[in-house]
Parts: C-alpha cells; structure tokens; sequence
C-alpha cells in the first residue's frame, strides 16, 4: 500500500514537471543598475536595480524577490550577501528597486544576483551581475589636474581659437601578480588613454559635457589585465568644450573655462594584499608640441603624423626631452562619476558614391549624420590631406555647399609620414552626408568609411513601421538619425555649423518621442543635473544648458524643459527620484518667471514665440505675416498654468501641502487671466492654430466654449491651411496628440502623411534624410538652414508609437507597469502598423492590419505587467501578461 502511494505520488510530481516544462519555464533576463548594465564607476550612493522577467507563459506575475549583493562573485556564488541580503521581499517590484544594504564603498566592484517567486513558480536565481563604484567623493581622489593655465607656443585664443593637444606620461614598476587595477580619469576637455601600448575603453569624446565649474564628469575602467611589471600610462586632451571653439568672441555670452587639463588616478590591488594608487602630479611628464596640432568643435582637427611619438604610451620610451608636467587650477567643480553612457561609433558606413573630379574625391554616403571620416592614407611625407563635410551639394552636385555651417570650417587635416596609415580625427564630430578628399595620392572607395558616433544607447526592440505608407516610414528614419546625431553627452540643436548646443526648447516635448526611439534614461538623468547646476541664485534658468551660451532671461516655454523631463523620466521608466531631486528647482525658477513677468494675472514675457511656424512662402526664413504669429503672452501664461497643476501634483508627490495650495491657486488665477485677455468668441487672440490648439490641449478653455473653440481650430486647420502644418516649435509640440485625442484621428493622419509644403512630408519628398529646422530649409536661403535639427519633430514619435501603434504608460502605474494598448483604428487610410517598445519590463508589441470587415490585432505583454486594451465599441479589456491575437470590429 505504501510502495502504491510513493508510485502514485511520484507519477503525479513527474507528470508536473513535465507540464512546467511544456508550458514554459520563468527567467530572469535584463538586469540593471540604474537602468544601465554593468556599469563601472558610479557615484551613487542608493542605486537602484532592476530586473526582467521572461516566460512564454501568460499571466506571470512576481510575488516576491530576493537580492544579494557581496564584495566577491566567490562569496555570491556560495549564497554568500556579505553586502546585501534582503531577504524574501513580499512584492511585484522589479524595476526601482533601491539598494538597502551596508554603505557603498569607493572603488569597490559589487556582485549581484536575484531570485524571483512568480505566479508560476520560482525563477532560481539570475545570472551574477555586478557594477562597482568610482571615487565617491573628492576626499578619496589623489590626483592633481595637471596641464597648462597659459597659452602654449602653438595656440591661439582670438575667435576661431587653435589649442594643441595635451600630451602626458608617466612610467611605473608593478609589485606582483594584480588581483584588480582600475583607473578614474577626466581631461578637460576631451581625452583618450593608453597603458601599455593598449587604447583603454572604447569610448570617443569623453568625459561628458558639463558646466565644468558645478560638476566634472569622469570615467572608470577596468584595467587589471593591462598591468605588468614595467607600465606606462599615456594620455591626450583636447579643447572640447573646455576651451571653447569660439575665444574672446561675443563674452557676453559665451563661456569658456580654460586649457586643456589632465586629473587621474589609477587604483591597483595586488595578490599579495598590497594597494597603490598611481597618479598624476609634477613627476609626470608633458608634451604640447606633438601631432594633435588643435581639436576645435566647430573648425575640425589637424594632425601632423610626422610630429609622431614612437612607442611614447609603452615603458621604455626616452621623454628626456619632456617638459614636467605643471599643476593648473582646478576647474571648480565636484567630480561625478560614470554620468550617462559614452559616446561611441555605433554605425559603419560605405560610400554610395564615390567621385573622382580633377584633384579632389567627392563622396556621398547616403545619409546625412553625424561622425566622422575615416580613411586609408597613401600619400608622400609632408603632404597635406584635406577631408570637407557638407550636408548638401551645389554646382550641378559638383562641390560642396558649406554657407549653412555658418564660420564653422568642419575641416579634418591630416599631414603624412610618408607611411600608409589610416586616421581618423579623435576630439571632434561634423554633421554631414557629402565629404570631399584633397591631398592623397591614391584613393579607392574601399580607403574610406564614415563611423557615426552618438551616445551609447540602446535602440533594441524600438520601432514602428506604417503598412504601405513609404512617407512616413521615411520620417520616422529621419527622425531616429537626426535625434542620433544630435547626442554627444548633452543633447544638441545641431551637429555642424557653428553652434552645437544644448537647447532646450528642443527637448520639451521631443524627449517623449526620443524615449520610444532609444533607452534615453541615463541621457536625461545627466542632462537634468546640468540644468539644475545652471540656475543662478536668483532662479533663472538659461535657454542653453550647460549655459555654454549664457542666455539666462524670464522665457517659460524653453527651460520648460526640465519639468517636462521629469515627467518622461516617471512616465516611461517608472523613475520618481528626477522630480524629488529637482524639485526645489523648478519651484525656484517658476516663482522667478511669476516675479519677473507676472503682470495682471498673466506671464508678459515671452523670448522666442511659436519659433519657426511656416513662413508664407517657400522664399522666406522667418514669417513678417502677423495672422501667422501667436501672442507670445498666450503662449508663455498658457505654459505657466500648464506647470502650476504639474508643480501641485509634484508637490502631493513630495508632501509639500503648502506649495500645493500655491500653485493650485497660481493655476486657478492664470487661466481666469487667459481667458479674460485672450478668448473672443469661439477663438484666442488671432485665432492661429497654435493660439487655440494651447488653450484647449492644456485644457485652459472654459466649458461652455470648449466646442465652439474646437471647431474653429478643426476649421482653420482645414479650409485655412489645408491640413498642412501651421504651427511653430511651441504648438507642433501638441497639435498631433490633442487631435487624435478628440477623435480627429484621421485629421492627424493627414497632416502626418502631406508631402506638400509645410511638412515633414515635404522634407523626404525633397530628399531629407534627417529633419530640417526650417520647413523651406531648401528654398529659403538655404544657408539659414540646418540639414540636421529635431525641433519640428513636435510630438510626431508620441503619436506615432502611443496612437498609432497603441503602445503608452499608464499614470497610475508608469514606466509601463500597466500598458496602455489603444490605437486610433478610426484612421481608415492607414492599412496597419507594427510597433513595439523597449520598456524596463520587457518587450512591448502591437501590430495590427486591416483584413476585410475587421482588424487583426497581435499584442505582446511583458511579464510582470498587465495591459489595458481600449477598443473602438469604447470598452476595455484588461490582459495580464502574455502573447496575444485578436480580431477587432472598427
């Protein structure tokens, strides 16, 4: 009897691990620190992890989790969290999950794991993680910034300014078999490191932007198997936007902050127990006569390969003829380690064409992005090689059209050995699709490829793509290269003429669009810590920040920026910490823009107006027809209510009950201010459509004239212009959204798909391949125009991705915790579209298509998370996590 009960019992557990395995097993997948993986050398003190969930199972939902974090992947493997051990943890929390264990220590490598329990059994535990830390705080750093405080024999500081590369070197002996070496490194501006001969890292244009007088990003890597028993280290810094590409030019305005400088310290534990720090002070040696003869933004790198140091980065090297390295001032401000991801080449290109015209070799890759040329030498010893980039052709498609790249000369220069070498300039970027080669001796298409090169970040599992409709397919590509190009630590207006700035009107709304296209959560963490840096003590923020540009004034709709990032950071990624930590400087800078401009209720001030709205005609930069131009008082006030209920919310968030009460009471007087001034009838001030689309998508229009002033902006967009674009940077940024969001879908629709003049259409149709700033940059003296701009991108990508392909978060549970699935299938011209999101939790899918009377819908929920399908009839459907087919009645 008993052998027949084991029998029974023992078929019965086989029979269930045979159903587990046949219906699946869960899996931890991704995980992350900070949203980021394995990063080396964070400041911060509280990470947060993450992890995913994987399963072909539906309805997987965690139930609790358990994390160790330990010193050594030794002592983790053994179960040991002589770090961390959270114990069983009762909840559904995978993503923001804030370290809790002992004090994090500097220069430290830290080992992790997770184990889940779902509602389908237990994970086990994950793969081993780790991340380490940097220095933490400036008491743990050694090293002195070395360099120079004074112009060298070679540089020059009048407008377009040339400084020389930086050269620095320093030997040592090693002490025995090395157990773990890293080494924290900045230079001021750009720097590239060697030890032993071996390039470190992968990264181009490093550290980081910053204002470098409030924070100094710098780096860690991972060295140990570099270390020997003779070392050298060797290093190069560049101008970057530490010396400035424009000098004692406009210094009313544009910032500066010295010469090139060189800070590091290099951390080695031997075997044997013993600990030594190399770093830099007087005992290194110094070069500023070598081959980077300058590095220069905007102007281009010149590169003298005779000037050469033979074996100067390995141990042996005779630098007798090496000056001391000096000590120079500290550039002002804390060190931060490991801010964002860096920069790197994330693409190779081939030519498309390649021509052969007198002496020179005009090249076309195809597509206008931002990089730089590489090329395959041949040439005689003291020739000089020319490399140009433009954005466009003239002369019958003969020659270069620079006129657009403003005093910018883009110009890479490279002088010969003699030798066969391919080069490639290190400290600077240039926008551009056509590059034309003077100066080699023989050149082959093969010599040459363009290395595009952006912050490294992930595009996986992002993208969208319209059934049968090539155009906006277009669009979106060239929307994706141009958000690309303009990534380079900050996120830039441009990537060729002479400007290369952090602009942040550009970003308000585009930072939403952008957190479809890549993993930008690292990008804006940084960049928000910028432009709170930038505040100055009265509360005024800049239009450009860091305010390399110092351009500090009471405009709203620009710095509105900050706020607006913050939301996306909590909207797509689940992050609260961005609101908490800047809080106290957007309330700051809201009640300085009240102090300044407020005036009867309303914000007077208003710096750039709906910028760039469609001139009347194709000739014309910037519109003189006033019926075009909104009120920049409507514009400004509109934004300050919109902001005040943003800030009351915030200030729920943080428990701040008297700010509530301000701001609700600031929200409630500006739109009775608005409406008082600016609403006539059925339409604000001139009744442009950006003048009503603001009122009635921040919801300022009072009840009782909400119809009346939508069906004037419906008019206007139709029978006035025709469903064709009539908004600046300002109404762009909401006219797509609040449309289809009213159920005028298919008026979105239009607009998106016109190829007419304005819009995005028009750009292809004439052979964009990344957005213009002007809406006639072709045709209104194209030499206003950059080729290469993401401000009239407006809110095209939110559209796209949450109202077409039906992919959005919930508010009430963010960073897609709960999805929201709801596509416009009321737009009957659009045959279908396949989306899918790269969210914190997992992949994201939506793809659906018209098949006769109904529509095929195929949705991917992530484990861990659930979705809310809103259907044409009005109803909704609530789906745990799964894959999933339906058909759908339009």
């Amino acid at each position: 009897m008993k052998f027949q009960l084991f029998s029974r019992a023992f078929t019965v557990a086989v029979l269930f691990l045979l159903s587990l395995s046949a219906m699946g097993k869960v899996g931890i997948g991704r995980l992350t620190i900070e949203g980021r993986l394995s990063p080396e050398g964070l400041d911060e003190a509280l990470p947060r992890l993450g992890w995913q969930l994987h399963s072909d199972r539906k309805k997987v939902v965690q139930r609790s989790y358990q994390i160790l974090v330990s010193t050594s992947a030794e002592r983790l493997e053994c179960g040991e969290g002589d770090v961390w051990n959270s114990g069983n943890i009762l909840s559904d929390q995978s993503q923001q999950v804030v370290y809790g264990g002992k004090a994090l220590q500097p220069n430290t490598t830290y080992y992790w794991k997770v184990r889940v329990v779902t509602s389908k059994g237990s994970t086990g535990w994950s793969e081993t993680d780790h991340w380490s830390t940097g220095l933490m705080d400036e008491k743990n750093w050694q090293g002195q910034w070395i360099g120079t405080d004074s112009l060298q024999a070679h540089d020059f500081n009048g407008k377009l300014s040339r400084c020389t590369g930086r050269y620095f070197r320093k030997e040592f002996d090693g002490h025995g078999a090395v157990r773990r070496a890293f080494v924290h490194v900045s230079g001021l501006g750009y720097y590239a490191l060697w030890i032993n001969g071996e390039r470190v890292g992968t990264d181009w244009l490093t550290p980081a932007p910053t204002d470098f007088t409030r924070s100094v990003a710098y780096n860690s890597y991972d060295v140990t198997q570099l270390i020997g028993s003779h070392n050298a280290i060797g290093a190069v810094v560049s101008a970057g936007y530490f010396f400035a590409p424009r000098q004692n030019f406009q210094t009313n305005v544009r910032t500066t902050y010295g010469l090139p400088r060189l800070r590091l310290d290099l951390t080695i534990d031997y075997a044997d127990g013993h600990h030594e720090t190399i770093s830099t002070d007087p005992t290194w040696k110094m070069n500023v006569d070598g081959p980077l003869r300058y590095g220069n933004l905007y102007d281009g790198e010149m590169y003298d390969s005779r000037l050469e140091f033979p074996g100067w980065t390995r141990s042996g090297f005779d630098d007798t003829a090496w000056q001391p390295a000096t000590l120079c001032q500290k550039p002002g401000g804390m060190m931060r380690g490991n801010v964002t991801e860096p920069v790197r080449s994330y693409e190779t290109n081939r030519p498309v064409s390649f021509r052969h015209i007198g002496n020179r070799y005009l090249i076309d890759f195809g597509t206008n992005s931002a990089g730089v040329v590489r090329l395959r030498i041949r040439a005689d010893k003291g020739d000089t090689i020319r490399i140009r980039h433009a954005e466009l052709l003239e002369n019958n498609d003969t020659e270069l059209y620079t006129k657009n790249l403003r005093s910018a000369e883009a110009t890479a220069w490279y002088v010969s050995d003699g030798t066969v070498k391919t080069w490639q300039p290190e400290f600077t970027w240039f926008g551009f699709r056509y590059a034309e080669v003077t100066g080699v001796r023989q050149l082959e298409a093969d010599d040459v490829e363009r290395l595009l090169l952006s912050d490294n970040l992930d595009r996986t599992g992002n993208s969208i793509r319209f059934l049968e409709n090539d155009t906006l397919n277009l669009i979106v590509e060239a929307a994706y290269r141009g958000i690309r190009s303009n990534y380079k630590g900050i996120p830039m207006d441009c990537p060729q003429r002479d400007e290369r700035m952090p602009w942040t009107g550009d970003r308000t709304t585009g930072c939403l669009g952008e957190s479809f296209t890549l993993d930008v959560h690292p990008l804006y963490t940084k960049w928000l810590q910028d432009i709170a840096e930038a505040q100055r003590a009265d509360g005024a923020l800049s239009d450009v920040m860091p305010a390399y540009w110092r351009l500090y004034n009471s405009n709203i709709t620009w710095p509105a920026v900050l706020p607006f990032a913050c939301e996306m950071l909590l909207r797509q990624y689940g992050d609260d910490r961005p609101i908490r930590r800047h809080y106290a400087t957007i309330d700051r800078w809201l009640r300085y823009v009240k102090d300044k401009s407020g005036k009867d209720g309303l914000i007077t001030y208003d710096r750039y107006g709906d910028w760039c709205v469609p001139p009347e005609t194709l000739d014309v930069v910037i519109t003189k027809d006033s019926t075009r131009m909104t009120d920049g008082r409507l514009i400004s006030s509109c934004y300050y209510y919109y902001l005040c209920l943003q800030m009351a919310r915030y200030a729920r968030m943080t428990r701040n009950a008297a700010d509530e009460t301000y701001y609700d009471r600031e929200a409630k007087a500006t739109r009775q201010a608005i409406n008082d001034t600016f609403l006539h009838g059925d339409s604000y001030a001139n009744s442009t459509v950006t003048g009503n689309l603001m009122p009635l998508a921040m919801g300022v229009v009072p009840t009782d004239r909400l119809e009346a002033v939508k069906a004037k902006l419906l008019r206007t967009i139709v029978e006035t212009h025709h469903y064709k674009q009539s908004c600046g940077v300002v109404g762009i940024q909401w006219l797509m959204r609040y449309l289809a969001g009213i159920g005028c879908g298919d008026l979105s629709w239009h607009i998106a798909t016109n190829t007419e003049y304005p819009s995005w259409g028009y750009m292809v149709r004439n052979g964009a391949t990344t957005i213009w700033e002007l809406w006639n940059g072709n045709t209104a003296n194209p030499s206003m125009n950059s080729g290469n701009h993401v401000m009239l991108l407006g809110d095209l990508l939110p559209w796209a991705y949450e109202l077409m392909g039906g992919i959005s978060s919930s508010t009430e549970q963010p960073g897609f915790k709960r999805i929201v699935m709801a596509p416009d299938f009321s737009v009957k011209e659009c045959p279908g579209v396949e989306a899918s999101h790269q969210s914190p939790y997992g992949l994201i899918e939506s793809s659906w298509c018209r098949q006769g009377s109904v529509i095929l819908w195929e949705v991917t929920i992530p484990a861990n998370t659930s979705a809310e399908l809103r259907l044409p009839n009005g109803r909704k459907r609530l789906l745990p996590s799964g894959h999933y087919s339906l058909k759908v009645k339009p």
